[in-house]
């Protein structure tokens, strides 16, 4: 059996006290309103009995945290990435009957997520982490097979697909770097309505089921990653069908599943806005067929 999962522990205690309980599943809503405070919904089961204050008998039950601490960012970040790729996560939360319960740490499971017991169905070649049916060399693909609405300089297409992210390489002996192993685009500033976008084109429909944005720590912070994103399919490549917009958080990782599992020859990801540079970049695009 094969666990597609993020393989990593993210656990910011606030304090330890003995009336801190812990919830384990899935986050399936966020809400920032005016307030300090960050309202998550999750899911309810019977064996989880939370023991919170309820708006509405038809809403989630809220754990909250606040806004301006050094964590918090980083919470959010967590949070909306297990949100959309509804991995399992385990919330550590101060219980209380009249409020909604605040919470004192997040940490995500180790080898949780997707689960496929090997029998994926297809001959597609899976590369990475997760599965990536993307990678350059892999399922038929070529530097010919990546396009995009411009690009910056020597920074092609095709690099982004090269299984490394600037220079780096994300999994030995994977991937074959392509001069700096990124996709860089510089923004029209005259013309508001300009679009950007990467794609890969493969030569036989393909499953998607979600995808993977990473770009190195430098193009991070200089704020060149996709910030909101539209993410488009085609069969044949005269028409175009939406599959969801995605809000992206200001990181060097971040997941997505798509609403549903679609058939498609083409995936585009259009960048509708980013995190506030010159530049749009994205060092790695996975894509998923699970």
């Amino acid at each position: 059996m094969k666990k597609i999962a993020l393989l990593s522990l993210f656990c910011l205690p606030l304090f330890t006290q003995a009336d801190v309980v812990e919830y384990k599943g899935k986050v399936t809503d966020i809400l920032i309103g005016k307030s300090q405070l960050i309202k998550v919904g999750v899911e309810e089961s019977d064996e989880q009995s939370i023991t919170c204050w309820k708006q509405e008998s038809d809403q989630p039950w809220l754990f909250t945290f606040e806004r301006g601490y050094d964590y918090s960012n980083d919470w959010f970040d967590v949070l909306n990435l297990v949100r959309r790729t509804q991995e399992t996560i385990r919330i550590g939360y101060a219980e209380n009957e009249d409020s909604e319960c605040a919470i004192e740490y997040i940490a995500l499971l180790k080898g949780d997520g997707i689960v496929d017991d090997g029998q994926v169905g297809d001959s597609l070649e899976r590369t990475g982490q997760y599965g990536n049916i993307a990678q350059i060399y892999t399922n038929g693909l070529t530097e010919s097979s990546y396009h995009a609405s411009d690009n910056y300089g020597a920074d092609v297409p095709a690099a982004a697909f090269d299984g490394h992210i600037f220079n780096e390489q994300i999994v030995d002996g994977e991937g074959s770097l392509i001069n700096r192993g990124i996709w860089l685009v510089k923004k029209d500033t005259e013309n508001k309505e300009t679009t950007y976008w990467l794609q890969v084109e493969y030569e036989e429909p393909v499953t998607i089921s979600g995808f993977r944005v990473m770009l190195n720590t430098k193009a991070t912070e200089l704020g060149r990653g996709p910030r909101h994103v539209t993410i488009l399919t085609s069969l044949e490549g005269d028409q175009f069908e939406e599959q969801g917009q995605y809000n992206l958080g200001k990181s060097i990782d971040q997941r997505a599943n798509l609403p549903t599992k679609v058939e498609a020859k083409i995936f585009r990801i259009q960048v509708n806005s980013n995190q506030g540079d010159a530049f749009i970049e994205i060092d790695e695009l996975e894509v998923y067929s699970n």
